[in-house]
């Protein structure tokens, strides 16, 4: 564990205990681990952050249910473009995401359709399921073009109250690790961007563990089936408690050898 540990610095004790499970590395609990890393000063600084706590009624309780929908400006060159997420908000799983140089109704309805079309098509041409897309009140979002796009497919506009980026906040968190990702990253040129936005988006969601999804990946809840990966965890971590239980009575209860004069008595 030390050593993995050390190979993987950036993980903090949590994402590395689940992460060791599913890779086969250690089957222990969050906690041992961090007994383990504090003994060998290797934990990371823990900083107490306060949020803002979502209300039940506003959480999507399926994939596809609510998507948010953001741009976060970037970088590329010498230039200033604009990337157009969207995001299911029960998974975090990216659906889509396009880079362009400005945020135009043109552009973010072009986008949003592109997302669109990533949902399964019923036998008339339309999409089975129906998110309803949460946004900001930008100059893209409200636009004729995007509010067609929407129109045209039966998809639900909600826009939040004007200064309340908190209420569009997990598409917010996504971004902030998004721009974590690319630190370091050299975006010179148009196609070099996308090809490194392309491969930040598919480790966010398909191999960064996600902590409020329980340290599974967004991809697990968005396509997989997330009761069966805790299922599995579960399964090899009370697999290995009873081994461990097995070996520590085995050395603790070991059979003396007979000493002369022992034995089993004659008839």
């Amino acid at each position: 564990m030390l050593d993995y540990a050390r190979r993987h610095p950036e993980l903090r004790h949590r994402e590395m205990a689940w992460r060791m499970v599913d890779e086969d590395v250690a089957y222990v609990s969050p906690s041992t681990v961090y007994r383990i890393l504090k003994s060998a000063d290797l934990v990371c600084p823990w900083r107490r952050r306060t949020k803002r706590r979502r209300q039940e009624e506003e959480k999507a309780t399926r994939p596809n249910q609510r998507w948010a929908t953001d741009v976060m400006q970037v970088m590329i060159g010498a230039g200033t473009y604009f990337v157009v997420n969207f995001m299911d908000e029960y998974s975090r799983y990216v659906v889509h995401f396009a880079i362009a140089p400005g945020m135009d109704g043109i552009t973010v309805g072009t986008a949003a359709q592109a997302a669109i079309d990533t949902l399964a098509k019923g036998e008339d041409g339309q999409p089975v399921d129906k998110p309803q897309i949460r946004s900001d009140n930008g100059s893209g979002y409200i636009s004729k073009e995007f509010k067609r796009v929407l129109a045209e497919n039966g998809l639900g506009h909600h826009r939040i109250k004007p200064h309340c980026p908190e209420e569009n906040g997990l598409i917010e968190r996504m971004h902030r690790t998004l721009r974590e990702e690319l630190d370091g990253e050299a975006l010179t040129n148009l196609l070099e961007a996308d090809r490194v936005f392309a491969r930040v988006v598919r480790r966010y969601n398909e191999q960064r563990l996600h902590s409020a999804l329980g340290f599974l990946t967004p991809a697990d809840y968005y396509r997989g089936n997330p009761s069966q990966r805790y299922a599995a965890r579960r399964t090899k971590l009370a697999r290995a408690r009873h081994q461990r239980k097995e070996k520590n009575l085995e050395l603790q209860q070991r059979t003396l050898p007979l000493t002369a004069g022992e034995g089993v008595a004659s008839d």
